[in-house]
């Protein structure tokens, strides 16, 4: 997202320059950078198309669409939950000292469902 923001920058300064680079914009030190603060400017270049300026939350929609195509071709839901399943009992085996605990002594797990909570909405 960061990059098709950046190059939106380059081909329409004049539009989103002050939106990317201005001098309103909140600083800090690298050091000190935290997942809120990218989280808060993302929103707030999403937010943009509100005002009539599209193309960060076209370049929002267009990243989770291509992500979303790509991890249904690789990794289909109902395959993860499968593999997840099977890391919830070897979890329960490594917890209790490499002996199997039987599924009535595990605690519950709640994905069984997930796969079809993936699935797209009509």
């Amino acid at each position: 997202f960061f990059t098709e923001a950046y190059i939106t920058g380059l081909e329409h300064e004049d539009e989103v320059g002050d939106m990317l680079w201005g001098d309103g914009l909140p600083t800090s030190n690298i050091q000190e950078r935290k997942w809120s603060q990218y989280i808060e400017a993302s929103a707030r270049l999403i937010r943009a198309a509100e005002t009539g300026v599209p193309y960060f939350a076209d370049a929002a929609r267009g990243q989770v669409e291509r992500r979303t195509k790509h991890f249904y071709s690789t990794l289909p839901p109902d395959v993860y939950v499968k593999a997840n399943r099977a890391e919830w009992v070897e979890l329960h085996t490594r917890l209790n000292g490499g002996r199997p605990v039987p599924e009535d002594k595990q605690l519950p797990y709640f994905f069984d469902e997930a796969a079809d909570w993936c699935k797209p909405r009509a």
